[in-house]
This record gives structure tokens, sequence and C-alpha cells, in this order.
């Protein structure tokens, strides 16, 4: 049986993420559309190196990721409760540098209503942003719950969640590609 429930989970969670791949996609679709339609010089109020350096943290919590699994797997619950820990609080950094972004780029005149492009990328990135926000108590959760011993070997639900994770990291990847360095049309 635990396989059947492995699988179940997995397939779950694979499911959740091709919709949300769906999603994602129509919104930078959106976005490349658009600017081909309109003037995107609001694009130049994106600062692509200070980004970069907020988005290290969240690319770097991948790899922390996969050592908290690897620490899972050799049955060491605190060494695998401290990196999940760490994975969360990189996820946190990340999700404050994008706020004060966003704070950066509304005060200089960079909002929703200033131009179709800034609509879909508040779009896209405040769903991003959900996304990591959602994943930090899942973190937080798997880091108490390694503390305490309660996460075996295998581990359906976390693996899944480990899935969720490297996801949200690599949609990132996509949409700081297309936001702030492709200058494309």
């Amino acid at each position: 049986m635990p396989n059947d429930r492995a699988s179940r989970t997995h397939l779950g969670m694979l499911a959740f993420l091709a919709s949300d791949t769906v999603i994602f996609l129509l919104l930078v679709v959106s976005n490349v559309y658009l600017r081909r339609t309109e003037d995107h010089g609001g694009q130049t109020l994106l600062d692509p190196a200070h980004m970069l350096i907020f988005s290290v943290l969240l690319w770097g919590s991948s790899a922390v990721l996969v050592l908290a699994e690897r620490q899972r797997e050799r049955r060491d619950p605190r060494g695998a409760g401290a990196l999940y820990l760490v994975t969360a609080l990189l996820g946190a950094a990340f999700a404050v540098a994008q706020g004060l972004e966003w704070s950066h780029l509304m005060a200089r005149g960079g909002t929703v209503s200033a131009s179709l492009f800034f609509a879909t990328f508040y779009t896209t990135t405040g769903l991003h942003g959900l996304h990591v926000l959602l994943g930090l108590p899942m973190l937080v959760g798997l880091s108490v719950l390694s503390f305490r011993g309660l996460i075996g070997r295998r581990a359906p639900g976390v693996a899944a969640a480990a899935l969720y994770w490297h996801f949200v990291d690599a949609v990132w990847l996509a949409l700081y590609l297309v936001f702030y360095v492709w200058r494309g049309p």
C-alpha cells in the first residue's frame, strides 16, 4: 500500500504543477504579446542586478532543500530539520525582497495602472510570490516534524513538497529571464 500512496501523492502534485505551469505560461505569453502592442518602457524601471542577488537566494534554497532531503534519507532528523528551516528562511528573504522591489517600483511610477507591462508583471510575479508564501509554512512544518523525528526515510508527502518548492524556484528562473533580462518586443 505505501507504494500506491506514494504514487498517488506524486501524481497529484504533478497534476497540480502541470496546471500551474499552464497558468504561468499563459501569463508570460500575454506579457510578451502585450509588449508587441505597447511601449514597454516600464521595463527600464526594473533592476536586474539588484533582483539577481535575491533571486540567487531563492534558487539556492533548492540546493539547500536537496541537502535536507539527503539528511532525511540518511536518518539525520536534526540535520534535515535545520536545512528545511534554512530553505524557508531563504524563501522568506526572497519574499521580502520582492515586496521591497514592488514598493520601489510603485514609488517610481511603475504601478499596475501605469501600463499593460506592469499589469502583467504584478499579476505574474504576485502569483509567484503567493506560491512562495504558501511554501514557507510547509517548509517550516517539515523542519518541525524533522526535529521531532516524525518524518521517515520514505515520505511521499515530503517528496511532493520538495517537488513543489523546486517548481517555484524554476518558475522564478523563467520569470526573471522574461521580465528582468529579456528586452524583446
